[in-house]
């Protein structure tokens, strides 16, 4: 066999490989959202996704009193700013 007929073989091989692995992970994350709808229920958020007690990193993840606090001390910020020009 030829050199580029291996080739074509092992790629078309694996491509098929590839699409098949493909197909099962798209068929998973459909179950996801209908588990996880009741949890975006209870969220006061207004949208996006809202991390659960275990996802969260203290530090990096914010709650909401602390982004609010953030928004209103840029707010301050930024007319201080204004007033001094």
């Amino acid at each position: 066999m030829s050199l580029l007929l291996r080739a074509i073989l092992v790629v078309g091989f694996a491509g098929l490989v590839l699409q098949a692995c493909g197909q099962e992970e798209a068929a998973a994350p459909a179950e996801a959202p209908a588990a996880a709808a009741p949890a975006a229920e209870t969220s006061t958020a207004t949208g996006g996704y809202e991390p659960s007690a275990d996802e969260r990193v203290p530090g990096i993840t914010l709650d909401a009193a602390a982004l609010e606090a953030q928004m209103n001390a840029a707010k301050a910020q930024a007319e201080a700013a204004s007033k001094a020009n």
